[in-house]
């Protein structure tokens, strides 16, 4: 069966890579472009290939996308993110960011594997589980959803949570986001990020009060003198089974400003950190420690204030390494590419806490083969493309049978 799906999978490589290249070629950067342009094209490729899309905007400028086969009570979803991050320099790429160039088998651009090539499989996914006969659509449904603003810090009331808000991903039983990986990913840490905001006391740099220390309050060698503790801080949390690779990580300084003038005295700071928490982990101890430090550091500096901001805070979330879906991935891989991916947690956030939360058990990444998401030169392998399409097909179709079995049976 599966040698017969992956003839069928890579004869449709000319069109999924035209389909690539397209979303691409449509830039859709967080905070600069709005995504609505490939929301269109998913939609456009969608009725080519015989579905209708429904888009679903909180904001009408920033349409999510959704394609569903079936109309069965037992659902899965595939998710995938439409926005991307800024490109950086152009000057360190190969070729240019959003031209979706094809050298060497490999796809360049941005946005190519994180995470337009996950959509691409999904969608074409749809259509072999349709074309083949895998399902019946009387009993199952499969989506396949494009959300926007997943880069803003996978906390946005405009993607995934307002799917979930509007009962659009209803009856779903499980859920793949489709990332580009290596792994069979369970879950992701989760993350927390702090705006510290420092306030001294503006005075002539060249004065004599200055000199002898008779006026000025030096807000940033005072948040400096935070960021510096808070960069040795030990932030004990245990690793659950997947995580033993990570541990908690606090970055101090990921962003930072302060100073108005060459010879004035700062009187303001301002510094983002980023923390990155393990599943159950306490955000409130982490942030009790971060405040214990700014404390006892404004003691020393008289007249020093320092205000804390949560900015950002999402949990970390996993699925049993056991669950029925991870193990139906496992087993993909092993037929697919001869060799079990691993069974890990990602330490990068997304929004697979979301769905884990909502009750559909998530793989919070399995997609398409690719690298250098958030650098230059971001590639996905071209080949990977039909085989991830065979291998979420096979643990759709086997995942929604087995739901089917067992809700039979508890009936």
């Amino acid at each position: 069966m599966s040698n017969h799906l992956l003839r069928a999978a890579e004869v449709r490589l000319p069109e999924m890579t035209a389909f690539l290249q397209q979303l691409v070629r449509t830039p859709s950067v967080n905070g600069r472009e709005t995504e609505a342009g490939v929301a269109h094209s998913v939609a456009a490729e969608a009725a080519r290939l015989g579905f209708r899309a429904q888009l679903m905007a909180r904001d009408p400028a920033r349409p999510n996308v959704l394609v569903t086969w079936g109309q069965g009570p037992a659902g899965f979803a595939f998710i995938a993110h439409t926005d991307t991050v800024a490109e950086g320099n152009p000057d360190a790429w190969t070729t240019p960011p959003f031209e979706a160039a094809v050298r060497d088998g490999r796809l360049y651009g941005r946005g190519a594997a994180d995470n337009k090539a996950g959509l691409v499989c999904g969608l074409y996914a749809l259509a072999l589980l349709r074309d083949e006969g895998l399902l019946e659509p009387a009993m199952f449904h499969v989506t396949v959803a494009g959300v926007v603003d997943e880069e803003s810090g996978a906390s946005s009331p405009l993607g995934v949570r307002a799917l979930l808000d509007e009962g659009l991903l209803a009856g779903s039983r499980g859920a793949i986001y489709a990332y580009s990986s290596d792994i069979v990913c369970i879950g992701h840490r989760g993350l927390l990020r702090v705006i510290l905001r420092a306030e001294g006391q503006t005075i002539h740099s060249g004065s004599a009060a200055w000199s002898h220390g008779l006026g000025g309050i030096n807000a940033v060698t005072g948040l400096a003198a935070i960021l510096l503790r808070l960069e040795t801080l030990d932030l004990p949390a245990s690793a659950p089974r997947g995580f033993e690779g990570l541990r908690c990580t606090l970055t101090p300084g990921t962003r930072i400003s302060g100073g108005e003038f060459e010879s004035m005295v700062p009187a303001h700071a301002e510094a983002l950190v980023d923390i990155r928490l393990m599943p159950g982990q306490s955000p409130e101890d982490v942030l009790a420690a971060i405040k214990r430090i700014v404390v006892e550091e404004t003691a020393r500096r008289p007249g020093l204030r320092v205000s804390l901001e949560v900015k950002n805070q999402l949990p970390g979330a996993a699925i049993p390494m056991n669950h029925p879906l991870v193990m139906l991935a496992q087993r993909a891989t092993t037929e697919m590419t001869g060799t079990a991916w691993a069974i890990a947690g990602a330490g990068p956030a997304n929004e697979g806490y979301m769905l884990i939360e909502a009750g559909i058990p998530t793989l919070c990444g399995f997609g398409p083969t690719g690298d250098n998401a958030h650098a230059p030169d971001e590639w996905v392998e071209l080949a990977s493309l039909p085989r991830t399409v065979v291998m979420f097909t096979n643990i759709v179709r086997e995942y929604l049978q087995q739901v089917s079995v067992e809700k039979s049976h508890n009936s």
